[in-house]
């Protein structure tokens, strides 16, 4: 029961304070019957809303690598026949894949790309089970994704360019975190990231001050120079397709879908 409230006042933080855009964007997305995938679900502030809004009918997969958390969601979503937790990371092979987490407890930071100790932090290497796109779409018989939310600290490129069939095929609506610190110096992952949904038909654009710009306006140097800035800081790219319909109704810009 404390988990539960934990959880509940958890979302509310982040549905009020965190990302009320972000979430706000999903929110609209979804409606009763949609299918959904959490891609680094961590404490499940977003799977609660995303599970909530998908009902009556709808199903949730939450996608978390580390083991503790993992835990903690398959024991308080027990009961719920239309959420489903995987513990594992998601990359471009399935198998088996090397989580490095920051500190002795759960974080943010957890990455299954190679992360460098900083300030005496001891980074933890797991082995983990590693899913794709294409392998969690077919172990779990979907023949929908209406929408993917991805926060996975750097491994979002790999994901979707080894999963960019399943976004063909389901056009979902996607909020995925990219961020310029978990890349190499000279490399442009939000550029990279635009072109695998570009090339797909997709529309792109970034949550920066709480609003939602074109991506082409998205710039480093002032949507990603303080990541401490939060209200002004821009890392949160939300990705649409023109053809993608929801159960019950059309288009994703058409009030009859929602």
């Amino acid at each position: 029961m404390i988990q539960k409230l934990r959880l509940i006042q958890r979302a509310h933080r982040y549905r009020n304070r965190h990302d009320p855009a972000e979430l706000g964007a999903i929110r609209a997305a979804l409606s009763p019957g949609c299918t959904v995938l959490d891609i680094g679900a961590h404490k499940g502030a977003y799977t609660y809303w995303m599970s909530k809004w998908a009902r009556p009918g709808g199903r949730l997969i939450a996608i978390e690598p580390q083991p503790d958390l993992a835990d903690k969601l398959r024991s308080l979503y027990a009961s719920s026949r239309d959420i489903t937790v995987l513990h594992g990371a998601v990359g471009s092979t399935p198998g088996t894949i090397t989580l490095h987490i920051p500190g002795e407890g759960p974080s943010h930071g957890a990455s299954i790309r190679e992360l460098e100790a900083e300030d005496g932090i001891v980074i933890r290497d797991v082995d983990v089970p590693c899913f794709t796109l294409g392998s969690i779409a077919s172990e779990h018989a979907l023949d929908r994704i209406d929408l993917i939310k991805c926060d996975t600290e750097g491994a979002e490129r790999e994901i979707f360019r080894s999963g960019s069939e399943v976004l063909r095929r389901f056009t979902p609506t996607v909020l995925v975190e990219c961020e310029k610190r978990h890349a190499e110096d000279d490399a442009d992952p939000v550029g990279e990231l635009w072109a695998i949904f570009r090339e797909l038909g997709y529309r792109g654009q970034c949550f920066a001050g709480g609003r939602l710009i074109p991506i082409g306006e998205f710039d480093y140097a002032k949507h990603q120079a303080d990541p401490d800035d939060k209200p002004n800081y821009g890392n949160n790219f939300f990705f649409t397709h023109p053809e993608h319909k929801r159960p019950g109704g059309c288009g994703n810009g058409c009030a009859c879908a929602r």
